[in-house]
């Protein structure tokens, strides 16, 4: 071979292809910034090819989050003011009920690892969803429209499902609850948000006008308002990367936040995510 041909690249998948990672790594870091966790085969895969995946992701201004415990790992943005540029990924807020479901599930989650139930056993029916968002100290618990109840609290549960909280099952009554579940909320955590939960359904008998600014505040898609919030969880203690926009899907649901990856495909999608 002459001195001046270029060595071939061992990495190379397509032609003129520079890149420095194996097809095994570059899956990894794809599924990494594709998906909101990885786990199982994806999960061992990062671990045979950690140097390569975390470099990969660094480059796009994530970092690699691992839960051993509970075998998942996800991508964050990186947090640096020093950084002026946007991360692949993007975080937001939780809306109050949907951040009230979490807690309900964070605690369903401890009931089942109590009794030693297999993760595959992490099940959560459509009517007990509703029943804890539109009964007792319930968010939607004030509603009198039982229609109205059932399609937002539908909303609510096809957002989780967008946020990898619960996974579809064939029964359509009945959801799985995934490891994010008790990966992005601490029991303690848990019990704070269904306890100001609790508070708020006794303060919203004190005035109409309370009733008229806690509805609002539901609704509201402006996850950085600077209104009063002593009457919700506080926000900042649950942002996540699990709750990142990462596909279309996700962005025509809720919210008002912006996401590189799908900003191009879709303009006009909406989405709101927390921790």
């Amino acid at each position: 071979m002459s001195m001046s041909e270029p060595v071939a690249n061992p990495y190379a998948l397509f032609e003129d292809d520079h890149g420095d990672m194996t097809a095994d790594a570059r899956m990894a870091a794809i599924a990494l910034k594709r998906e909101r966790y990885i786990s199982g085969q994806l999960y061992d895969l990062v671990n045979d090819n950690r140097e390569a995946v975390e470099r990969s992701l660094n480059n796009d201004l994530l970092a690699l989050v691992v839960n051993e415990r509970y075998r998942i790992m996800y991508a964050t943005p990186v947090a640096n003011d020093n950084v002026a540029l946007r991360a692949l990924k993007t975080r937001a807020s939780l809306k109050r009920e949907e951040a009230a479901l979490l807690a309900f599930l964070r605690i369903r989650v401890l009931e089942y690892e109590n009794t030693r139930t297999d993760q595959s056993e992490w099940l959560v029916s459509f009517e007990e969803i509703r029943a804890a968002l539109a009964s007792g100290a319930g968010y939607l618990a004030s509603r009198n429209d039982e229609e109205g109840v059932l399609k937002q609290v539908g909303a609510i549960v096809s957002a989780m499902i967008t946020y990898g909280y619960l996974n579809r099952l064939d029964d359509e009554a009945m959801y799985l609850i995934t490891p994010l579940v008790p990966v992005v909320l601490d029991r303690e955590l848990a019990d704070t948000w269904l306890d100001t939960a609790a508070r708020n359904l006794g303060d919203t008998t004190d005035s109409s006008e309370s009733n008229a600014m806690d509805a609002g505040s539901a609704e509201s898609s402006d996850a950085d308002s600077n209104e009063p919030t002593d009457d919700i969880p506080d926000e900042s203690l649950f942002t996540e990367p699990l709750f990142d926009a990462s596909d279309g899907d996700a962005q025509t649901m809720i919210g008002n936040v912006d996401n590189e990856h799908d900003a191009a495909n879709d303009t006009d999608s909406i989405m709101k995510e927390g921790e």
